[in-house]
């Protein structure tokens, strides 16, 4: 395919990386050149020196013929220009990040599309859903949950205290336990697991299984006593705060620290729910914390733009027996160190947004990935469609690719465990894992 990224930030620069690898045409656009000198030198990819919003400059970079055009500038007012006239140009798809709300309502989907949009996306809204989900529940990394929970992907930090650690999964009874193990995360690297492969203490295990059983899984994993949240603190009010805020229930008491004062004024006019409180100071402060109950609070969320400050903020609250914490990350190089220290959940929005956008580069019908950024991961989520390869043979004589695995799908509304002996039919929506390189490979049993 033949791809133009206008662009060269956090986000533009992540998806060059994860697109190169799949061999596309790849040309990336932003009027400063350093931005983007690295990648052109590293990878396979073109770089060009001028505004994605230039008709001149997109012409050069052969729009005419693009199968793709993104617009990732931190400007939105660029990227909506950038994808309009793309579009107009001859682009056959485009896809613009954006930071307003009004855009992403489904009634203004179709006004997009005529004005050559055909996709937009706004990764402080993706993040804001994952820490909402992610904060209720103390004992949980990440969860995916797909159709409402009927099938739900977990990832669990396992210490000295689980049950099923040094035990041969085969030995599990895998095949018939209401569970999956479909990866495991160990001393940096990240592993399928077969039937000799065990857990160890301080693996971050995936389970997949079915809400019916999370309470199962919950007790074997040695996480009863993680309190129920019911008070969070929030360190920064920027604007995936506020949208996390929001999605939150209202049984649960919120804070949010920030060091602005005059943000403070804008946050207390932008949030109007009676559980959230807004108070002025450093979230790393530890008397600030003291005064506020922080004894009392089941979760943190390092949310500053900063994320030095969102590690250290998540330390000094575990330090203090705060039992979840979730920092966003704005630079990927922290991922390996924050995981080493045992941060918590670890978010990241130009992870975030290329995983939605690279769902677009699949040749299947793919209806959502995430990215796992600590497993260097993705989960899927396909739709079966009639005669594709994957509905031919047996899981086992499927010879898929050897960083995937098939963990569950939902069939007739209800959530289904894979083992080599499932046969995936069409219509079946299927959820697969798959190390960061094999995604595409997998794509192709479904396509």
């Amino acid at each position: 395919m033949k791809i133009i990224i206008g662009g060269a930030g956090a986000v533009g620069t992540h998806l060059a990386k994860l697109l190169s690898r799949e061999r596309h045409d790849i040309t990336i656009m932003d009027a400063s050149p350093e931005k983007f000198e690295n990648l052109v030198t590293n990878y396979d990819l073109m770089g060009r020196s001028v505004s994605p919003t230039s008709i001149e400059g997109l012409r050069s970079a052969g729009v005419n013929n693009a199968d793709l055009v993104i617009g990732v500038t931190p400007n939105e007012t660029e990227n909506l220009t950038c994808c309009m006239l793309a579009s107009k140009m001859g682009a056959k798809k485009t896809v613009a990040r954006v930071e307003s709300l009004e855009y992403l309502q489904p009634k203004n989907k179709e006004f997009f599309k005529e004005v050559g949009i055909h996709s937009l996306i706004m990764p402080e809204m993706i993040a804001a859903e994952e820490i909402a989900s992610s904060v209720q529940r103390s004992w949980i990394r990440q969860i995916w949950e797909v159709e409402n929970g009927d099938l739900l992907m977990m990832g669990i930090k396992v210490r000295e205290n689980c049950q099923i650690l040094n035990i041969p999964l085969k030995d599990l009874g895998m095949s018939n336990a209401p569970y999956h193990i479909v990866a495991i995360k160990r001393h940096g690297e990240t592993l399928i697991p077969h039937g000799n492969d065990y857990l160890q203490a301080y693996d971050l295990a995936y389970f997949m299984t079915t809400k019916k059983y999370m309470p199962y899984i919950r007790e074997i994993t040695g996480k009863m006593d993680y309190p129920d949240v019911k008070n969070v603190i929030i360190m920064g009010g920027g604007r995936t705060a506020v949208y996390a805020t929001r999605l939150m229930p209202s049984n649960i008491n919120i804070k949010i620290i920030e060091k602005d004062k005059e943000r403070c004024k804008q946050l207390n006019e932008l949030i109007d729910k009676p559980n959230v409180m807004i108070i002025h100071g450093d979230g790393r402060d530890i008397s600030l914390l003291l005064e506020e109950n922080i004894q009392n609070t089941q979760a943190f969320v390092g949310l500053t733009s900063s994320s030095e400050a969102n590690i250290l903020g998540c330390l000094t609250a575990k330090r203090m027996d705060v039992r979840k914490s979730i920092a966003m990350l704005g630079n990927l190089s922290f991922v390996d160190m924050a995981e080493s220290l045992d941060i918590g959940t670890l978010i990241n929005k130009q992870s975030i947004a290329a995983s939605y956008i690279y769902r677009m580069m699949l040749k299947a019908d793919v209806t959502n990935v995430k990215s796992l950024m600590v497993a260097n991961a993705d989960v899927a989520e396909f739709n079966v469609k009639p005669n594709s390869k994957i509905t031919k043979k047996l899981v086992k004589d499927l010879n898929l690719p050897l960083g995937c695995t098939i963990g569950g799908l939902i069939r007739n509304h209800q959530g289904v465990l894979v083992n080599g002996n499932t046969q995936i039919e069409e219509g079946d929506h299927v959820v697969a894992f798959c190390l960061e390189n094999d995604l595409g490979k997998l794509s192709s049993f479904f396509a």
